[in-house]
């Protein structure tokens, strides 16, 4: 048998067997109608993902995070230049930083 070395510890959310779940299941999905606190599913409804749904995370961050590029409130659609974005659920990529930012702190 050779001698090596050692490996770096084990990271806590390994040990336990599960990592955090994602912000955005604290709100119901708004494209697969997953409950709150549920894990998003696919379109038969039978099997669970693995990740939220886009729209999901994109509600997510409308809820909970100020949009830096446009100014708006949480809670309010982003817009660009007071023109209403095409898709009201789409969201600036800026503000899923700021909403992930906000639920995962460095």
């Amino acid at each position: 048998m050779t001698d090596r070395p050692r490996s770096a510890p084990m990271p806590a959310a390994l040990r336990t067997g599960r990592p955090a779940p994602h912000p955005a299941r604290s709100i119901r999905c708004p494209h697969c109608a997953a409950a709150p606190g549920a894990r998003c599913t696919t379109v038969s409804g039978r099997h669970t993902k693995t990740a939220p749904c886009p729209a999901r995370i994109a509600a997510h961050a409308q809820q909970t995070a100020v949009c830096p590029t446009c100014q708006v409130a949480p809670g309010t659609p982003c817009h660009d230049d007071g023109i209403q974005r095409p898709d009201n659920s789409s969201v600036h990529n800026r503000r899923y930083e700021e909403a992930e930012e906000m639920a995962w702190p460095a």
